[in-house]
């Protein structure tokens, strides 16, 4: 039977008392009952990625807030036992075994612990045990965090091909204003297309101790409808919100998955993996990667930045400086130095192999 994935994350704005700022066992509780109502169906296989060690730690430690990067460590060092104990009470009166893991954004950008992180989701899955993911907020230090727990949820739901990725905040869905400030805000019930519009619509976050917002939601409903994964933005107090986002409901928001969609290789280059240089390409290789499917040739570089080696991952910048792709590169910056300056000499470039071949490349819309 096939079963139908789905990553279900739910932020600290959800899971904490809106008063006090406190990790709140009534909230959490809510949470287990809503994944209760799906788990036992044989139909599903779930991940959920949950927030709140932070808030949690702070609260245990007696802080009001946590405003340095080494304070939030320390709150997450603590918090995370507390976070993780309540949710295998949760489960267990439910005869469900539950797993942590926890990740930091150097675990998908290297491409065989990215693996070995998708292996072990897998044998999870199969053992029917309920994996919860958080950030390691203990380790992670700003060039290896992820920022927030939408941006990891997409990731996840990536990684083991999930075909549902639900978002659970503190508003029940997309709207068109400020539902908390403008009357006339009207919800968006669905998203074909992820545009500026709809980019312009995300704002700050609306919560003291969660670290996203609308604005991230939307980043990570592009990232994961991108790879054929469908996302829905709903409010978490919204009852048996999940079990009816799956039954088609209109609830929250649902953004559509594009049925072009990237395979996971390239989802993961797009999205997951980390560049360490720029190749900034003329008009005409940008029609050429784009309508013709082709690789990325030397004749088509006008500039490069960055050092890296054979077999890097650079980002493919356009002439107005916009990313349009990220590719593995054949050729390391030394060598595309030297055909960058026989391009602008004039000099023939022939029988050279292709910079990124098209099979190595993921393009963004």
């Amino acid at each position: 039977m096939q079963r139908t994935r789905i990553v279900v994350k739910v932020g600290s704005s959800s899971l904490t008392d809106p008063l006090s700022g406190l990790l709140s066992l009534d909230r959490v509780h809510m949470v287990a009952d809503q994944l209760a109502a799906i788990l036992p169906d044989p139909s599903y296989e779930v991940i959920l990625v949950s927030s709140g060690a932070i808030a949690a730690g702070r609260a245990r430690l007696g802080w009001n807030a946590t405003r340095t990067l080494p304070e939030k460590q320390a709150a997450s060092a603590v918090g995370q036992s507390l976070l993780i104990e309540m949710y295998q009470r949760e489960f267990a009166c439910q005869g469900r075994i539950v797993a942590q893991i926890l990740l930091t954004r150097s675990d998908m950008e290297d491409r065989r612990r990215f693996v070995n992180i998708r292996n072990t989701l897998e044998t999870l899955l199969a053992a029917n045990v309920l994996p919860i993911v958080n950030e390691n907020d203990t380790v992670s230090v700003n060039e290896i965090r992820f920022g927030d727990n939408d941006t990891l949820a997409a990731l996840v739901a990536i990684l083991i091909c999930a075909q549902h990725l639900i978002l659970l905040t503190d508003i029940d869905g997309l709207y068109t204003e400020d539902p908390r400030s403008d009357p006339q805000a009207r919800r968006i019930v669905e998203v074909a297309n992820i545009d500026s519009y709809v980019r312009t619509l995300g704002g700050d976050s609306g919560s003291s101790v969660g670290t996203g917002g609308m604005r991230t939601k939307i980043r990570a409903a592009e990232m994961a409808t991108a790879s054929g994964i469908a996302v829905s933005i709903a409010a978490a107090s919204e009852p048996n919100v999940i079990q009816r986002l799956l039954l088609g409901e209109e609830v929250g928001t649902r953004f559509v998955a594009r049925k072009d969609r990237l395979n996971a290789r390239q989802s993961w280059l797009a999205h997951g993996s980390r560049s360490t240089g720029r190749l900034f390409v003329d008009e005409g290789a940008v029609n050429a990667l784009r309508k013709a499917g082709g690789s990325l040739l030397a004749p088509g570089i006008e500039r490069i930045e960055g050092q890296f080696d054979e077999g890097a991952i650079v980002d493919l910048m356009d002439s107005h400086g916009e990313c349009i792709g990220k590719g593995i590169v054949s050729l390391s910056a030394h060598d595309l130095e030297y055909f960058v300056t026989m391009r602008s000499n004039r000099d023939q470039l022939r029988g050279l192999p292709e910079v990124v071949h098209r099979n190595d490349m993921a393009l963004l819309s």
